[in-house]
């Protein structure tokens, strides 16, 4: 267990995989961050989400929605819009820019993990697949375990 959470922490620490990562998320000048990135691509696939339903979607609160969706509404790639029912509450919606902004994020991450994957053989990347699906299903027991614990605290 101690090998996989190591190999965990080295993976998200590594320069490499980092210069990878600023490589995919770059716009112009500005880099996004990974929850920039999650937000922009969630409002792409789910246009009209309030703030809450956002926040719900990705695991945060509403306020670290508000908060990290401001550039993303200074770069033009997701606007703010009054919901047509309740003039109260705010709806993002993305842009022309940001549609597009997102399909080559997801172009450029695509690439990179087939030229990634490439220095594996095929037999290690298919166990490696099934391993790692495995790995995010604990996860997303464990997690859904400790959602419940939490909310149970409040």
């Amino acid at each position: 267990m101690e090998r996989v959470a190591n190999a965990i922490v080295a993976l998200r620490r590594n320069p490499h995989n980092r210069a990878i990562q600023r490589y995919i998320y770059l716009v112009g000048d500005h880099e996004l961050t990974p929850v920039q990135v999650d937000i922009l691509e969630t409002v792409v696939n789910n246009p009209g989400q309030r703030m809450n339903e956002l926040a719900d979607a990705l695991g945060v609160d509403a306020s670290t929605v508000s908060r990290t969706t401001l550039p993303l509404v200074k770069l033009g790639l997701i606007k703010r819009q009054s919901d047509a029912s309740d003039r109260r509450l705010t709806m993002m919606v993305p842009t022309e820019k940001g549609r597009k902004q997102a399909r080559t994020i997801m172009e450029s991450r695509r690439t990179m993990m087939y030229r990634v994957q490439s220095h594996l053989p095929q037999d290690r990347l298919d166990a490696f697949g099934e391993l790692l699906e495995a790995y995010i299903g604990a996860v997303n027991v464990e997690g859904t375990r400790i959602l419940k614990e939490l909310r149970g605290r409040r």
